[in-house]
């Protein structure tokens, strides 16, 4: 009888609906740990993956007042920022030492355009280390970064964020979420932001929304429309010059461009993504987006100094030359991408499965400036910022069109208790078409080229208990010639670079779950490398060339008891280049550390409840003696200064619906240089007051 009745409940239960629960989002209740991510492709939790992976989730961006994309992910050790880089516009980071600027995603779809993100509709940040290209196609040889935003939820909330500071800080965010029915839901996102920046000249005006429609939440079909604008005004700080191996020592209180300069771009993004779910859990997730990007930049660059300037004798009357940076184009992008999930049983063990494919149309037209007005040269002292005339003619100059097929297969494997297998295969066909018409002879005649890739992942985890996880990885990963949309008579024949990254860790879950510890010890080799660098000369553009990096990291997530929560990271990292090309400028090169890869990289994020009403927090970023990227020996030999700045923060909770929170940056009001370019150094804010009043209703 006894069986019988639990027979039929089973029965029964198999036939019920799904139960959906609702609950008031509570920020001050979650952790900072990464929670389930989706980075890996299949949704997963952290101690799942194979890989080094850290998430830099809402609470942490909130709790730090971070406000842009790239300052979100100074919470990351092993990413590195380019200042400005030679042809490209908006983010320009590196990851272990390795350019990640056409890794960056959105919701697991490739976001390679160029423009400054914003974090006013994010949920989090997540970052995965080391090759993957079986997962996401081209790139990837220090790792991906993978936005994902909010997403619309079964209750009717709202929050409203105002920002003051100082230099004109004035930043409003709003994020209204609306029930619309038993399984529907929009949610709306706006921000402005406006900053005179440093030295109240260089500023920023950001403007954003994003609206998302979901419906058929929870249900055999869900839907969702997503529609994304980004855009702003800025009078962009290229940073200063290098002189003698060091940042020329700039006046923190200067900026040297002029009242005419702009940087003006904007993202518009359109997704539609249909999830279909079958009753034993296998789902079928297939995402349609369509972007359109626009830049365009004048900006003042200075140049260099008059000759036997040292660092010695700069001073107030050192003359400044400067010149121009002006460049602009747009972007289309349109991406369709499916992948289906399904756990199956073969042979007597669990498998999950994954099966996806993906199909990607990309077009990069860049336009070039003639008749461009000198700038005049100024003094260390006068910085004179007056206004150029623009007597500029814009011209088409490039475009670059490409087409991408990747199809992949991925399947983890319980082969005995306690142990998995994962192990998946993606075959890559990537074909660029690049008009050239626009420039001058000989560099104006069309080139193109095809390749097919296949790319491998595989690793092995020892789970003997829910709390702890060892690991072992390998992937691979390629780039093509036309990665960043652009070839030359030299690149047009070369096979695209490859790289493998080998990596051991364990990840460990402490105080019953709240508090994530995990370490890792990778080596990334890059082969056959070639140099992107837009800038380049003639025969320092093509290596044949290998070089690597060596990491060992550390990092803590969560809460350590119900009052105490923190966020910290430290990693080592050894970069060599291991071979150049034949050239003696290349060859003097081996054996150097290639730029952007400092030796010790650290941060400590944590706060404290001390009442029901207050909070503290602090922290601090570290970042070793650091240089530019490059293939050049001279240049790699511009250092730029180890820094350790200090942040806090000031929280008072006035009731359930309103907040005040005080945030401190660069404490010490010190001058240090965060992001590094071949010719410059830029320098960093210095101290940031702002205060934040957070309502909710």
């Amino acid at each position: 009888m006894l069986a019988a009745s639990v027979g039929s409940w089973a029965q029964e239960a198999s036939t019920l609906k799904p139960v959906i629960v609702k609950d008031k989002y509570d920020r001050a209740e979650q952790t900072y740990q990464s929670g389930v991510t989706s980075t890996a492709k299949t949704p997963a939790a952290a101690k799942d993956v194979p890989q080094s992976l850290t998430v830099v989730n809402e609470k942490l961006i909130h709790d730090q007042g971070k406000d842009t994309f790239k300052e979100a992910l100074q919470n990351v050790p092993g990413i590195t920022f380019e200042a400005g880089e030679g042809g490209r516009i908006g983010d320009s980071i590196r990851l272990r030492g390795f350019s990640v600027s056409g890794d960056i995603y959105l919701d697991g779809i490739r976001d390679i355009a160029q423009y400054n993100r914003d974090t006013f509709n994010y949920d989090r940040i997540e970052v995965l280390r080391g090759s993957a290209s079986m997962l996401f196609g081209r790139g990837s040889t220090g790792g991906v970064v993978n936005q994902v935003s909010r997403t619309p939820r079964l209750l009717t909330e709202h929050e409203v964020n105002v920002t003051v500071g100082d230099g004109k800080y004035l930043r409003t965010t709003g994020d209204f979420n609306f029930r619309m029915g038993e399984d529907s839901a929009l949610r709306i996102g706006t921000m402005t932001t406006d900053w005179d920046g440093r030295a109240d000249k260089a500023s920023t005006q950001r403007r954003g929304l994003a609206a998302d429609y979901r419906i058929g939440i929870g249900t055999t079909n869900e839907f969702l429309f997503s529609l994304y604008h980004l855009n702003y005004n800025d009078k962009p700080d290229l940073g200063g010059r290098w002189l003698e191996g060091r940042p020329a020592p700039f006046p923190a209180d200067k900026w040297y461009g002029a009242d005419s300069d702009y940087q003006k771009d904007s993202a518009d993004i359109a997704t539609l993504t249909w999830t279909h779910r079958w009753t034993d859990g296998s789902t079928l997730k297939t995402t349609l987006r369509d972007g359109h990007f626009k830049r365009d930049l004048w900006a003042t660059q200075i140049t260099a100094f008059p000759t036997g300037t040292t660092q010695a004798n700069f001073g107030p009357s050192t003359i400044v030359n400067r010149g121009t940076q002006t460049r602009a184009g747009q972007e289309h992008h349109t991406f369709l991408q499916s992948d289906f999930l399904t756990k199956t049983q073969w042979f007597g063990r669990k498998n999950e499965l994954l099966v996806g494919a993906d199909l990607a149309r990309e077009r990069s037209d860049r336009d070039a400036y003639t008749g461009i007005a000198l700038r005049p040269a100024t003094t260390v002292a006068l910085a004179s910022n007056s206004p150029l005339p623009d007597t500029r003619v814009r011209n088409l100059a490039t475009s670059f069109d490409s087409t991408a097929l990747g199809v992949y297969v991925q399947d983890t494997i319980t082969i005995a208790p306690h142990w998995k297998l994962v192990g998946g295969l993606r075959w890559d066909r990537f074909s660029g078409d690049f008009d050239r018409s626009g420039n001058a002879a000989p560099n104006n005649t069309p080139l193109s080229r095809s390749d097919g890739v296949l790319s491998k992942r595989a690793g092995i985890l020892y789970q003997p208990t829910e709390e702890v996880s060892y690991y072992a990885s390998y992937g691979t990963s390629f780039n093509t010639s036309g990665d960043l949309y652009q070839y030359d008579a030299n690149s047009a024949k070369t096979p695209p670079e490859s790289s493998r990254n080998l990596e051991v860790g364990a990840k460990w879950e402490l105080y019953e779950g709240d508090l994530s510890v995990r370490t890792a010890l990778a080596r990334t080799d890059k082969f056959n490398e070639r140099n992107t660098d837009v800038n380049q000369a003639t025969g320092e553009y093509l290596l044949s060339g290998r070089r690597h990096t060596n990491s060992l990291e550390f990092e803590v997530a969560g809460r350590i008891n119900p009052k105490w929560d923190v966020f910290t990271g430290l990693v080592f990292m050894h970069g060599v280049i291991d071979q150049a090309g034949s050239s003696p400028a290349s060859q003097a090169t081996v054996g150097l550390n290639p730029g952007l890869t400092p030796r010790r990289q650290a941060n400590l994020w944590t706060t404290y409840k001390l009442t029901d009403k207050w909070r503290i927090g602090g922290g601090f970023t570290h970042v070793s003696e650091n240089g530019p990227a490059s293939a050049n020996a001279l240049l790699l030999a511009n250092r730029a200064p180890a820094y350790t700045r200090w942040d806090s923060m000031l929280e008072y909770v006035y009731n359930e619906n309103h907040t005040f929170k005080l945030n401190i940056d660069n404490m010490t009001n010190k001058v240090y240089y965060s992001s590094l370019y071949q010719q410059w150094p830029s320098q960093a804010p210095l101290r940031t007051v702002r205060a934040t009043w957070t309502g909710k209703f």
